[in-house]
């Protein structure tokens, strides 16, 4: 039987990023996105937690704050929990494993880097959202890359 657990959600971040450290000393970033959800007639908007660890979870941590706009990709994660007074919990959220720092401008921000040439094949498109820090999460520690993605149907 075949398992395929992979999501990938775009929002903007609702509160500031949070570095924790485990007893180990691994960096964790913990940040939750706002995804609109265009309906026939209304609009309504999910909320997810997500959790960036190690190098991509600091880089997170460092450039972005509540309100900007980010790609997440990962997987989903479920857990369960007893508190204090005996009440089981549960919940599931997003794990990244890479994560995209998006811009609404039409022009790279002065601050931001140029477009690599390290882009992987299929990923530069033209669009309106300009400059994109992509990050992944990977063995050497993640690594980052600066692209260009179209973004013009993004419902948000």
């Amino acid at each position: 039987m075949v398992s395929f657990n992979r999501v990938v959600l775009a929002g903007n971040l609702t509160r500031d990023p949070e570095l924790r450290f485990t007893q180990n000393s691994v960096p964790v970033c913990s940040f939750s996105i706002a995804v609109n959800r265009v309906r026939s007639k209304s609009e309504a908007v999910d909320f997810f937690n997500v959790s960036a660890w190690r190098e991509l979870g600091k880089t997170v941590a460092t450039h972005k704050k509540k309100g900007d706009p980010i790609l997440v990709e990962g997987r989903l994660q479920y857990r369960t929990w007893e508190a204090q007074d005996g009440g089981k919990h549960s919940a599931v959220d997003v794990v990244a494993e890479r994560v995209q720092f998006l811009s609404r401008g039409l022009k790279p921000q002065a601050e931001e880097a140029p477009v690599s040439a390290k882009v992987p094949a299929g990923s530069v498109a033209s669009g309106g959202w300009g400059l994109a820090m992509q990050l992944q999460n990977g063995g050497d520690g993640g690594e980052a890359t600066n692209v260009e993605e179209d973004f013009e149907n993004l419902p948000f």
